[in-house]
């Protein structure tokens, strides 16, 4: 499949996990929409065109920072990053407002501890 074809990516979270994997795709030239669950995230990000969670490191601007998860709608694919406590929360409310059929990466690890599920089963 060729790049132009993933060149909207939408990273959920916007951690330090979230926003390196921002960082490298938006170095592979993908614009990129980045979804804090946090609006003050958000904001800071916007405000300053820092990362909060990467102390030191200024994102460019082809890293678009957002609270609202409906605002990730047109990007062609998802990478998912966000903790596994919270991924299926957050893969509930993607649910309500994403289009279906679109790739999801997830970039998390761990075992849900509610149900013992792994992340990929979650």
């Amino acid at each position: 499949m060729s790049a132009t074809v993933f060149s909207r990516i939408g990273v959920i979270g916007a951690g330090a996990w979230g926003t390196a994997l921002a960082l490298a795709a938006t170095r592979a030239g993908r614009e990129v929409m980045l979804w804090s669950r946090d609006s003050e995230t958000s904001s800071t990000i916007r405000a300053t065109g820092m990362a909060p969670r990467l102390h030191g490191i200024r994102l460019p601007a082809s890293i678009t920072p957002t609270a609202d998860l409906a605002a990730l709608a047109d990007c062609r694919a998802f990478i998912l990053a966000v903790p596994t406590q919270v991924q299926r929360e957050v893969i509930e409310a993607m649910a309500l407002v994403l289009p279906a059929g679109k790739p999801v990466i997830s970039a998390a690890k761990g075992i849900e501890r509610s149900t013992g599920q792994f992340v990929t089963e979650v």
